[in-house]
C-alpha cells in the first residue's frame, strides 16, 4: 500500500472508525468475521424442494395443446419457433412441467467421494397447453438460448441425460417415426405426441413424475466450441447409457424435429449441502467429472 493508505485509512474511509490502541484488535475481528462468512456453507435446499419456472400463471383464455397445434399446423421454421416461444413466455404451459425435481446420486470417487450430488431438472420435456391438453414442443438451439436466458436455466450435459434416464420412474421405449423427407414438419410433431401419450396411458404415468426415453435431448457440449452454429443432440435411450442417438452436432442451430425435447435444468447444483453455480462446478477439475463426460 502507498503512504497514508494503511488498513486504518481504508476502513475509516468506508465508515469504520479505527482509532487508538484497539485498531489492530478491531481489524482482526473484522478479518475473522469475513473469513467465517466465506467459509460458511451455503444454505441447503430440501431434497423435494426445487426451483419453479419463472413464468406468469397460465392465462384463462390460453390455447390448449390441440388448439395450438391446429394454429401452427402449416407453420415451419422461424414462424413456428416464434409461436412456441410466445406461448411459453406468456405462461401457457401445463402445471406438471413448472416445478423442477431433484436428481440425486452418491459421488463414488475423487475429492468429493461419499458426498451427495443433487441437481434439479424438468420432470418431462417442455410443453404448451393445459394440464389436460398439452403438446411437447421441440425447439431449435437459437430459441432455447433465448428461453434459458429468460428463465435462468440451462441445458443438461450428456452425463446428466444418462443420470436422468437412470433415475426416471417411467422409462418409455423410443418410438421413431418412419423416415420421411420432411422430418421436421409440424405434422410429425402431432403424430409423435399421440404416440407418447398412448405410451404414458398404457403404463398409467401420473403427470409430474420423472419420465425419460421418449425424446432426444438438446444438450450442452464442448463440441459446440468448434461448431458454434450447430445444435448438440443426444439420447433416446434403450437402456442406461445405451442411447439410439449418440452425441451429434450434425444439424445446424436452427434445426428442430419431432424427436427432440427440451428438458431444462437449474443453474445450481448441491454437493454435500453446498450450493454451487452449475457453470462453476463444470469448470472445476474436481467436480466436472461428476456432471460431464467432457471434463472441464
Amino acid at each position: 500500500m502507498g503512504p497514508g493508505l494503511g488498513l486504518g485509512s481504508v476502513y475509516a474511509k468506508n465508515g469504520v472508525a479505527l482509532k487508538g490502541s484497539n485498531t489492530v484488535a478491531q481489524i482482526h475481528r473484522i478479518i475473522l468475521s469475513l473469513l467465517l462468512m466465506l467459509l460458511s456453507p451455503l444454505p441447503q435446499l430440501e431434497a423435494k424442494t426445487g426451483p419453479s419456472l419463472n413464468l406468469p400463471q397460465r392465462p384463462p383464455n390460453a390455447l390448449t395443446g390441440s388448439q395450438f397445434l391446429a394454429r401452427i399446423q402449416k407453420l415451419n421454421g422461424a414462424k413456428r419457433e416464434r409461436a412456441m416461444l410466445t406461448e411459453i413466455l406468456r405462461g401457457n404451459v401445463p402445471s406438471h412441467v413448472r416445478n423442477l425435481v431433484p436428481i440425486e446420486k452418491r459421488i463414488r470417487k475423487g475429492p468429493f467421494q461419499g458426498k451427495l450430488l443433487r441437481y434439479w431438472v424438468l420432470p418431462d420435456y417442455l410443453a404448451v397447453g393445459s394440464d389436460r391438453d398439452f403438446v411437447r414442443v421441440p425447439l431449435n438451439l437459437l430459441t432455447v438460448k433465448k428461453l434459458s436466458k429468460r428463465l435462468d436455466l440451462s441445458l443438461p450435459t450428456t452425463k446428466m441425460v444418462d443420470d436422468i434416464y437412470a433415475k426416471a420412474r417411467v422409462k418409455l421405449r423410443p418410438r421413431p417415426l418412419p423416415p420421411r423427407r420432411n422430418v421436421s414438419s409440424t405434422r410429425n410433431i402431432v403424430k409423435h405426441e399421440a404416440i407418447v401419450k398412448k405410451q404414458l396411458a398404457v403404463v398409467g404415468a401420473t403427470p409430474g413424475v420423472l419420465v425419460a426415453g421418449h425424446k432426444k435431448d438438446i444438450v450442452q457440449s464442448k463440441r459446440l466450441l468448434r461448431k458454434p452454429k450447430a445444435i448438440a443432440i443426444y439420447g433416446w435411450h434403450l437402456s442406461p447409457r445405451r442411447p439410439i442417438q449418440p452425441l451429434s452436432t450434425v444439424h445446424s442451430a436452427d434445426y428442430a424435429d419431432y424427436s427432440h425435447g427440451v428438458r431444462l435444468i437449474a443453474n445450481t447444483v448441491d454437493i454435500g449441502g453446498h450450493l454451487i453455480p452449475l457453470r462453476e462446478a463444470l469448470s472445476r477439475r474436481s467436480l466436472a467429472p461428476v456432471l460431464s463426460y467432457e471434463g472441464t
